[in-house]
């Protein structure tokens, strides 16, 4: 089949991820329009014939290619890669209501991590490229952005935007959650059930039950002090927010919380300042780049805390070239992936598809930001095949209809009901006996968490979760 598209675009990027019938990998093909122009593109993509229907299935992404944040979109980009060869190479997507199979394909904007230019994109995305669904752009600060034009556009497209690499924040305190799951009904907004009108949906948990994780952790390995460093983000406010509220119920004394800009350039006035106060644990919630730089200028200066969780610094492929060994005992930001057991997916475990990535790319794949990818699009496609079919109507019942039948994902098993966000207990991992041939073999589940410290009652397994003890205190810098 042939395909005629007419482009106008300001900065544009298509990529469609097809297996053609004579080869065993998929054709990648890129077109990339830089300058306003005006161009005619022939797409061809052989797929199986079908008297009516779609011929594939098509989901859109704004995300930021260049400039800000680019480093974290191009570690969601090689994970959605995988799973587009991986869904392409088994024969497609299952489309019941037709007896077909279709290929999945991609229609992807660079949004230079503005939010105006990422509107702009998601408004085209959903009203003139009509993409079955979108898959949101990097950071929590998006979703929100995006939230009120993909509603709004909602009573005609009825299109859904994914928030995959990004937590909901519905509520103004830790209390103020917790009080949703005290009450029988479901988040509302001026009266209204979230299932009325919310068409932004995120595949991560609250922030909550992460956190409460990483303090039943804390409380467990006997730590007494913290100092937390927290990046000037809404991801780094939302985190503290949780800790700090926390904390006292276990008797951890918060011995200060320091700020940072995103732009941060050295650590070592904060690494002065925590060698005096000498806490126990050092808490950083922070982003890969600044993460990985606290570690430098750690080891640089010596202090080595006997408890340090790094959010988000230490789970890339970069963080294995420059810091090997030395990630070794460094907590971070967790899912099931890659070790749990509850971390199981369509294309196998999360082990499968962590040696999956290694094949394809030859490095150490990303343990949070890069699995939040591939499990976003582990539920879109899985959406679809609930459905049998793109029709909106039936993708959104399939949404609802999750509460009582669970997506299976590498993050673990994914619902929503109480809100927007995905009912899933929130996890912890850690390097532990990490070596430098290690690829991601050294992550561990450590520790997990639904609820409880709020008062809220679950009938779930913690040990379903964990895939080791947590090491304490932390080895020495090597």
């Amino acid at each position: 089949m042939k395909r005629v598209v007419l482009l106008s675009v300001a900065v544009m990027i298509i990529i469609s991820l097809v297996i053609l019938p004579s080869c065993k990998q998929p054709e990648v093909v890129v077109e990339t329009v830089t300058e306003t122009v005006t161009e005619t593109v022939t797409e061809t993509v052989e797929v199986e014939k079908v008297t009516e229907g779609p011929t594939s299935v098509k989901f859109g992404h704004s995300g930021p290619i260049t400039d800000y944040l680019s480093a974290a979109e191009i570690i969601c980009e090689t994970f959605y890669e995988l799973y587009t060869e991986q869904v392409n190479a088994a024969g497609g997507i299952p489309l019941s209501d037709f007896g077909t199979t279709v290929p999945l394909n991609w229609v992807v904007y660079n949004d230079m991590g503005d939010t105006g230019r990422a509107a702009t994109n998601i408004e085209k995305l959903i009203t003139q490229d009509e993409v079955d669904i979108i898959y949101g752009s990097y950071g929590t600060f998006q979703g929100f952005a995006q939230e009120p034009l993909v509603n709004s556009l909602a009573a005609d497209f009825m299109t859904h935007y994914m928030v995959g690499n990004g937590t909901a924040v519905k509520w103004e305190t830790a209390e103020d959650f917790y009080d949703i799951y005290a009450s029988d009904g479901v988040y509302q907004e001026n009266g209204q059930d979230w299932t009325e009108w919310e068409y932004t949906l995120w595949t991560e948990n609250p922030r909550a039950f992460h956190i409460e994780a990483l303090v039943e952790i804390l409380d467990d390995v006997g730590v007494e002090s913290v100092i937390i460093w927290e990046i000037g983000t809404l991801y780094g406010a939302e985190s503290s927010r949780f800790l700090e509220y926390f904390l006292p119920q276990v008797g951890i004394e918060l011995l200060a919380k320091e700020q940072y800009p995103f732009g941060i350039a050295d650590f070592t006035p904060l690494i002065t300042k925590a060698q005096a106060a000498k806490p126990d644990a050092i808490i950083q919630f922070g982003y890969p780049g600044d993460g990985m730089l606290s570690i430098d200028n750690m080891i640089a200066t010596g202090y080595n805390p006997k408890f340090f969780y790094n959010s988000l610094g230490t789970t890339s492929g970069e963080a294995y070239t420059r810091f090997g060994e030395n990630l070794d005992g460094i907590y971070y930001h967790s899912f099931a992936f890659p070790s749990s057991k509850m971390s199981m997916g369509v294309f196998g475990s999360g082990i499968d598809v962590m040696n999956a990535y290694i094949d394809k790319y030859g490095i150490a794949p990303d343990m949070v930001d890069g699995p939040m990818a591939y499990g976003t699009i582990e539920v879109m496609v899985e959406l679809i095949k609930r459905a049998g079919s793109t029709d909106k109507a039936a993708i959104r019942q399939a949404v609802l209809d999750t509460k009582n039948n669970p997506i299976q994902t590498v993050l673990g098993p994914i619902f929503w009901d109480k809100g927007p966000w995905p009912d899933m207990p929130g996890a912890v991992g850690q390097h532990i006996g990490t070596t430098n041939a290690d690829l991601g073999q050294d992550c561990q589940i450590v520790g997990a968490a639904y609820g409880e410290l709020g008062g809220i009652e679950r009938d779930w397994n913690e040990a379903d979760w964990v895939s080791a003890d947590p090491v304490y205190p932390k080895p020495d810098w090597k």
